[in-house]
């Protein structure tokens, strides 16, 4: 990843990275998401506060410098299907 990829270019590449893509219509079927939460739930599972899907044309390292988590929270991205985000949005 450089600060020139796209979150719909990194989705490709790590569905194809791990043998997921099975078709050029895969990647569509996913979206990276912008999760922040903490470490700390029972079994030290991750708990989310905030997951945004980032959008297709949007460069993930550049939005990881201009916005930081609150103090005590951590940023990860996750690939997620889009109907699951879709669905948890509704």
């Amino acid at each position: 990843a450089t600060p020139r990829s796209s979150a719909r270019q990194l989705v490709r590449e790590a569905l194809e990275r791990y043998g997921l893509a099975t078709d050029e219509g895969t990647a569509e079927e996913y979206v990276l998401c912008d999760v922040v939460g903490r470490p700390g739930g029972p079994g030290g599972v991750w708990q989310v506060e905030y997951l945004r899907p980032v959008g297709d044309a949007e460069r993930p390292l550049v939005l990881q410098d201009v916005w930081k988590p609150k103090s005590g929270c951590s940023r990860r991205f996750e690939i997620r299907r889009r109907r699951d985000v879709e669905r948890g949005a509704e």
